[in-house]
């Protein structure tokens, strides 16, 4: 369920953000590209996940 974002919640979310862009060496353009390229990533991964849970109930397995 969604609950607004509490102020520690935008600090966390801030450094995280400093961090992206000072490990881009300071280039916003290049820290945003980096983090598209990882939700993709792990979008992926998840649709690799959901996909084997998918295959495991079609055949009566249980997945652990």
């Amino acid at each position: 369920m969604f609950r607004p974002a509490t102020q520690k919640d935008i600090d966390r979310y801030d450094r995280a953000v400093d961090s992206a862009i000072a490990t881009c060496g300071g280039d916003i353009r290049g820290a945003l590209k980096a983090l598209i390229i990882a939700n993709e990533f792990l979008e992926e991964e998840l649709r690799q996940v959901m996909a084997e849970i998918s295959k495991g109930t079609q055949h009566g397995r249980e997945v652990a």
